[in-house]
C-alpha cells in the first residue's frame, strides 16, 4: 500500500459514487446523499460523462446551520421533495463526509421521517452508510448492495430461483449479456439479478424520458431473494461482508463468490457453477465462443508474447484484466487499485509472480512504478492518460470511469464473448504502436 500521507491524484472515487451504481440498479428507486450539494453535482456529472446519460441524484443540501445543529430537518425535507417529485417506490439514502463528521444518525431520521409522513409509509427507503474517507466507491457499492438486501429481503415462502449478484461495477452491455445467457440456458425465469443497470444506464433514445429511468431489480424479487435456493455473486470478493454473505447468514440461503468471469478459466468457472445449479451443459453457442477465445488468443500470442503491461483501476477488474494477460503470455509487470485491500495484494502476486502490485495508491505511486517497469502498455480507465501522455505509452480504455471515448456503457469484456473482444483490441492497440514507431 501506498505510504504516501497525502492522495495527489486519486485511482479511486467516492463512496457515494457506487452506490448510485446499485440503487440505479433498483426498479423506480431515486438515489439522494445526504451532505453537501457539491457531492450530488459531481457525481451526477461524473456518471453522466461516463454513461452518456442524464443521472438524477437529489440531496440534502446540507448548509452551515446543518452542519452545526444537524441535518435531520434537511434530509426529511429532502426525502419529502423526492417522494413528491419523483414518486419513486425506493429511496436509496447514502451519507457523505460532512453528514458523517456530524454525525447523523441516518437511520433513525429515516424511522421518524416514516412516523411522521403518511405519503413515506408506502415508499422502501434504503439507508447506507458511505462516507468518502473510509474507503472508495468499490467499498460505497459493496455496502449499498448490503444495505439494500438487509433494509428489503424478508423471509417467506421458498422459491425455486438462484441470486444472481454482481459484485463489481460492471457496463449495462455486460449485463445484459448475463441476462441473454441465461435465457440462452433455460433458466431465464428462474434467476434473480441485482442490481441491474441494463436499462437504467442505457436507455434507448425516446421523446420524453421519464422522471426515473425504466429498469432495475423489481423491488419483489429483492425482497425475494431470502427465499431463493442460491446465491453466486461475480466479482467483489475483494472487500469480504457481502450481500451474499448476509443472505445466508441471516436467511440460510448457500452463498458462491466467483471472480469477475474475465479470461478462459475465470468465464470456465462461472459456466461450471451455472452448469451445477441448473443441472444443463453449455449450450452450443457458448461453446463456440469459448473455441473462438481460444483462437483469437493463438493468433495474438507472438505479437503480445512478453509485452511488459501496467493494468490499474477497479480491483476486480484489474485482476480480471491481469489474468487474462497471463493466458495470453503478456507480462502484467503492474497492477493497482486505489482501494486499499490486502487481499487484492495477495491474489495479484499468486496470479502474476514477480509483478509490483499496488493496493491503495495514486496516480503518483502507478506512475513511479510504470517508469521503473519500463511498461509498454497501459490497461485502465481513462484517468490513465496523464502517464500515458508524460511515458509515450499506449493506453487501452477499460472499465469505470471513461469520460474522452464513447460507447462506455456498450463496453463488454465479460464472458467468452467479451473477452475475445478485449483480446481483439489488446493486440490491435500493440499493432498501431508498432506502427508509428517504425
Amino acid at each position: 500500500m501506498s505510504e504516501n500521507y497525502a492522495t495527489v491524484n486519486p485511482c479511486s472515487m467516492c463512496m457515494p459514487m457506487g452506490s448510485v451504481m446499485v440503487f440505479k440498479g433498483i426498479e423506480d428507486c431515486m438515489p439522494i446523499f445526504h451532505g453537501s450539494q457539491g457531492c450530488s453535482t459531481y457525481m451526477r456529472l461524473h456518471l453522466a460523462h461516463h454513461f452518456r446519460e442524464p443521472v438524477d441524484i437529489a440531496s440534502s443540501a446540507l448548509s452551515e446551520k446543518g452542519a452545526v445543529y444537524g441535518g435531520a430537518a434537511n434530509l426529511k425535507k429532502g426525502l419529502l421533495n423526492v417522494i413528491q417529485g419523483y414518486g419513486p417506490r425506493a429511496v436509496g439514502v447514502a451519507t457523505t463526509c460532512l453528514a458523517e463528521t456530524i454525525g447523523d444518525d441516518v437511520a433513525q431520521i429515516v424511522k421518524e421521517f416514516q412516523q411522521e409522513e403518511p405519503r413515506a409509509r408506502e415508499v422502501a427507503i434504503i439507508p447506507t452508510s458511505t462516507p468518502s474517507y473510509s474507503g472508495s466507491h468499490e467499498e460505497g457499492y459493496n455496502e449499498a448492495l448490503k444495505a439494500v438486501v438487509r433494509t428489503l429481503a424478508k423471509r417467506g415462502k421458498p422459491n425455486s430461483r438462484f441470486n444472481l449478484v454482481i459484485g463489481s461495477i460492471i457496463s449495462p452491455a455486460e449485463v445484459r449479456h448475463l441476462k441473454s445467457m441465461l435465457d440462452d440456458w433455460g433458466c431465464g425465469y428462474d434467476r434473480i439479478i441485482f442490481p441491474d443497470i441494463s436499462e437504467t444506464f442505457d436507455a434507448p433514445l425516446a421523446a420524453d424520458y421519464p422522471k426515473i429511468p425504466e429498469g432495475g431489480t423489481p423491488l419483489a424479487d429483492i425482497e425475494d431473494m431470502a427465499n431463493s435456493k442460491e446465491t453466486v455473486t461475480v466479482g467483489g470478493s475483494i472487500f469480504g461482508g457481502s450481500a451474499g454473505e448476509y443472505l445466508e447468514r441471516e436467511f440460510g440461503v448457500h452463498h458462491t463468490i466467483l471472480p469477475i468471469p474475465i479470461g478462459v478459466e475465470q468465464t470456465d468457472r462461472f459456466v461450471g457453477k451455472l452448469e451445477e445449479i441448473t443441472g444443463l451443459g453449455l449450450p452450443e453457442k457458448y461453446e463456440r465462443d469459448r473455441g473462438r477465445l481460444l483462437d483469437a488468443i493463438v493468433d495474438c500470442h507472438k505479437l503480445v508474447a512478453g509485452v511488459r503491461t501496467a493494468v490499474y483501476g477497479d480491483a476486480e477488474m484489474a485482476l480480471g484484466v491481469a489474468k487474462l494477460l497471463c493466458e495470453m503470455g503478456m507480462d502484467p509487470r503492474v497492477i493497482a487499485t486505489g482501494s486499499k485491500s490486502p487481499e487484492f495484494v495477495r491474489r495479484g502476486e499468486k496470479m502474476a509472480r514477480g509483478s509490483e502490485v499496488l493496493s491503495g495508491v495514486d496516480f503518483s505511486d502507478i506512475h513511479e512504478a510504470v517508469a521503473r517497469n519500463d511498461i509498454e502498455l497501459l490497461i485502465g480507465p481513462f484517468t490513465g492518460r496523464q502517464i500515458s501522455k508524460a511515458e509515450n505509452i499506449p493506453i487501452l480504455r477499460v472499465g469505470l470511469p471513461n469520460h474522452d471515448r464513447f460507447g462506455a456503457s456498450r463496453q463488454m469484456v465479460l464472458g467468452y464473448e467479451g473477452t475475445t473482444g478485449l483480446v481483439d483490441r489488446i493486440a490491435n492497440a500493440i499493432v498501431e504502436t508498432n506502427e508509428l514507431s517504425h
